[in-house]
């Protein structure tokens, strides 16, 4: 045989041997994450009722805020009511002070007439 040729098929089995290795520890590399992606999967899987539960409890929290601020709503327009009540019950007040000041004065000037027309009363 030549030794041209052994040193060819000397090369090719290198080529091959190295082919052989490379193909192992590619198929190793392909195994050891697909275990990875597999132990990943399962942590989610076990994270996924935590996960449902916060949303649960998100869920909850917008609802009880949503209601909230219907009552602080409710309460706003309640006490602009009750403000506009009040308003209208102070101008009552002031009318009936009013009122009341003009009958005083009335009463008032009626007896200061009296007294002026009464020949008993002194002066």
């Amino acid at each position: 045989m030549d030794s041209t040729l052994i040193w060819v098929l000397v090369a090719v089995l290198v080529v091959l041997v190295l082919v052989a290795i490379w193909a192992f520890v590619n198929n190793q590399k392909k195994a050891r994450l697909r275990d990875e992606a597999a132990h990943m999967r399962q942590r989610a899987a076990g994270g996924e009722p935590i996960a449902e539960d916060r949303e649960a409890a998100a869920r909850q929290v917008q609802q009880d805020a949503e209601v909230a601020r219907e009552r602080a709503e409710r309460a706003r327009q309640e006490a602009a009511a009750q403000e506009e009540a009040a308003a209208a019950r102070e101008k009552e007040a002031r009318v009936a002070t009013e009122q009341a000041r003009e009958q005083r004065d009335h009463v008032t000037d009626t007896y200061v007439e009296a007294d002026e027309i009464d020949p008993d009363t002194k002066r």
